[in-house]
Order: C-alpha cells, then sequence, then structure tokens
C-alpha cells in the first residue's frame, strides 16, 4: 500500500456518536482516524467496470469553538484507473447505525458503516460523490455508485499515517 496516496477524514466522538459510531474515534481536539484500500492488478482484473483503484477515508474531531459547534468532518479521496484523482471534504452525521457524511452544493455523499476494524464506504445510497476541493471547481469530477464502485471495504491504518500523507486532514484540524 502506498502511504503516500492516503487521504483522510475527519469524525468526532460526541453523544451524536454514541455506541458503535463513537467508538470510531477518540473525542478530543485533532483526534484523527483513517483506513485505506489499494485494488491490485488482480482485483481489478476480476472486476473491468471498477473505475476505482484507490479509496482512503479520514476522520476528525474539531472542538466547538466562539464561531463553530463540535464538527465531525471526513475526507475522502480516490484514484482511478485513467490515473484521475479527486478529495472530497465535507462533514458527517450519525444516522440508523451508520456514519452520514455529504458535501455542499449539491455534492452527493457517502454512507460509512463500520465492520469491526474495517469501514464499507457506501455510494448507493446518494448515487455520487462530487471529488474536487470546493463548490464549483473545474478540477476534479463526480465519482458515481455503478456496477463495480458501489460499495468499498476500507482497512484500518495506524493514526501516525493519516496525517503524515493527507494535506487536507492537516487543513481540517
Amino acid at each position: 500500500m502506498r502511504v503516500g496516496t492516503v487521504v483522510a477524514g475527519l469524525l468526532i466522538a460526541t453523544p451524536l456518536y454514541a455506541g458503535e459510531l463513537g467508538a470510531w474515534l477518540p473525542a478530543g481536539q485533532g483526534s484523527v482516524a483513517c483506513w485505506s484500500r489499494e485494488y491490485d492488478a488482480a482485483h481489478l482484473a476480476s472486476h473491468p467496470e471498477q473505475k476505482v483503484s484507490q479509496v482512503a477515508l479520514g476522520l476528525t474531531f474539531s472542538a466547538a469553538d466562539a464561531d463553530n459547534r463540535d464538527r465531525q468532518q471526513f475526507a475522502l479521496s480516490a484514484s482511478l484507473r485513467d490515473g484521475s484523482h479527486g478529495t472530497a471534504v465535507g462533514e458527517c452525521r450519525a444516522g440508523d447505525g451508520a456514519m452520514i457524511c455529504g458535501l455542499e452544493c449539491d455534492g452527493g455523499g457517502i454512507v460509512v458503516t463500520s465492520r469491526g476494524e474495517s469501514v464499507l464506504v457506501d455510494l448507493e445510497q446518494s448515487g455520487f460523490i462530487r471529488l474536487a476541493s470546493e463548490c464549483g471547481a473545474d478540477e476534479g469530477f463526480v465519482l458515481e455508485a455503478g456496477a463495480d464502485d458501489r460499495q468499498f471495504l476500507l482497512h484500518q491504518l495506524p493514526a501516525d499515517q493519516c496525517t503524515g500523507s493527507l494535506g487536507e486532514l492537516a487543513k481540517l484540524q
């Protein structure tokens, strides 16, 4: 796995994240957690419709201050077979045993569920997520829930690999 390409996203453990979701990330300013998966050539050969070659999710907690409430933030990064790469950054909330993460400007979103030390990132419910630096940006792309790009099982990385490899994560802290 290339740690340098890992993009992390962020989440907070607050009363909103009681139970299973609260266990993903300890409450505390700057807490981070991340998961990643890079698909090998054999996997991609057996899934010819899959566009995604690497995907990573990071979560962070940002405590309330005078201007903001506690925030659960995420960053999702994906690389495609054609060499395209994009990152989405937004906020998350709890919902029916899952974490629902979305973007402003109708940028879509993801639903994340726990699978032990892994997570399942699901595009099916929203149908897409826009991987771009900001609303209306020309760079990036829309990742749509396709035949082999609907769900991604990501594996947890050590916390020290989250911030060192992801500039977007450091900006959110």
